[in-house]
């Protein structure tokens, strides 16, 4: 069950990210309650069709699920796959998860939107008659401030035969206009306190992300990067009258709301550490050069210990990762490996942050 004090990472299930929750201590990952987004199989370019097919994508993941986060608490969102896709026999996408996680002795929560067609919701409705956990409602800003937001909501409870006391809502702000910042705080507030529905489930999270898009933009070899959407989250709460219960705090880890998608072959990101510290990332990036795409790593992590920021090597399995790379007792990675660090890093380094703020 999601309470204020959990923290919610939006993290698209790949190896990176799921190595990162894997690593994490007891005491972290019983704080944590990660929001999973199932994407769909990557495509091959050269042959012009998915690599694999729905089938083979989806049939590992309970498995992966089970060895890597066991039958901890999980929202699982399978938003991002075709609506008009199913598996071989005929099942929903979602509905082929859960049974296969369930076999294995984990599950989760299904996640849906107000939108999303029949079928969909027709499948969650159906993987809590088995397993009882209810649902997640992952709704907009514009969504929670539309007047009728409570008839839809009661409309959406009825379709999956659940009360509100079995809903965790996910506000989900995206990236966005984050300035002026305290006419975005009063506009989050003003949701929170007028549509019912809040009050009546079983939690609200606030999730955002500020991560940019594209590292372009910064030119120095090491730089900082405002966690603006932990800043927002901290005014909210502030801001937000004593008889209006906290949210959960939820963000995009270190990753932007979009990401880069296209042909691989052709697409090389350039060696970088997204690291998390007091209310920013401390961002160390180096130029690609053929042939030597990790040589670099060392040399970030020698600039992130070097910051002044660094947590240590015994903070985090993040952490300890770039202190070993910097004295080359473990090897420089790839983007998959950097991904885990920084999530892994990240993650501990928000739940930190959760557990100094004031009322915790």
């Amino acid at each position: 069950m999601v309470t204020s004090k959990h923290y919610i990472p939006l993290l698209r299930w790949r190896m990176g990210e799921y190595q990162a929750l894997e690593k994490l201590g007891e005491a972290q990952k019983k704080a944590t309650v990660p929001l999973l987004e199932i994407l769909p199989p990557d495509y091959d370019f050269e042959l012009r069709k998915p690599k694999k097919d729905i089938d083979e994508h989806l049939k590992s993941f309970g498995d992966k699920l089970k060895k890597k986060w066991d039958a901890r608490s999980a929202l699982l969102d399978a938003g991002r796959l075709e609506p008009m896709v199913r598996v071989a026999d005929g099942r929903h996408p979602i509905t082929f998860i859960f049974d296969e996680a369930r076999v294995l002795g984990t599950t989760g929560t299904p996640v849906t939107t107000i939108e999303r067609d029949a079928a969909y919701q027709q499948a969650v409705r159906m993987i809590n008659a088995v397993d009882l956990r209810g649902a997640a409602l992952r709704c907009t800003l514009a969504e929670a401030l539309d007047p009728d937001f409570d008839d839809q909501v009661e409309d959406l409870l009825a379709r999956l035969e659940i009360g509100a006391d079995s809903l965790d809502i996910l506000l989900d702000l995206e990236t966005p206009a984050f300035d002026p910042h305290d006419d975005l705080v009063a506009v989050i507030v003003a949701a929170l306190t007028s549509a019912k529905v809040f009050g009546h489930s079983r939690s609200v999270t606030l999730l955002a992300t500020s991560f940019p898009e594209t590292m372009t933009a910064l030119k120095l070899s090491i730089q900082q990067v405002p966690r603006r959407e932990w800043s927002l989250y901290k005014a909210v709460v502030a801001a937000l009258p004593d008889t209006v219960r906290r949210p959960a705090f939820g963000d995009y880890g270190v990753a932007a709301l979009k990401f880069a998608q296209g042909d691989m072959r052709y697409m090389r990101g350039s060696p970088n550490i997204r690291y998390a510290i007091d209310d920013a990332w401390l961002v160390a990036k180096a130029k690609r050069t053929p042939g030597s795409s990790n040589h670099a790593y060392p040399g970030l992590c020698k600039l992130i210990i070097g910051s002044g920021s660094y947590h240590g090597s015994g903070y985090s399995a993040g952490s300890a990762y770039i202190e070993g790379c910097r004295t080359g007792a473990t090897t420089r990675g790839n983007p998959t490996v950097w991904k885990w660090v920084a999530t892994n890093h990240h993650i501990t380094k928000v739940l930190d942050d959760l557990a100094r703020l004031p009322g915790s």
